[in-house]
């Protein structure tokens, strides 16, 4: 079974913010992990926002 995009979004959201998984679902877990290691890999390389142009 396929995540709707909008549990997505809420995934999203929640690990963007810094709230935990209410869910037990593996495959939003997944995905809730995922989120939170691209975020963890941003932070390290310092690619945060948008880079100015001027």
């Amino acid at each position: 079974m396929t995540i709707s995009a909008h549990r997505k979004h809420k995934i999203y959201i929640a690990a963007t913010m810094g709230y935990s998984l209410g869910s037990e679902d593996p495959e939003e877990i997944a995905y809730y992990k995922q989120i939170k290691e691209e975020i963890k890999k941003d932070r390290e390389h310092r690619n945060l926002g948008i880079v100015r142009s001027d």
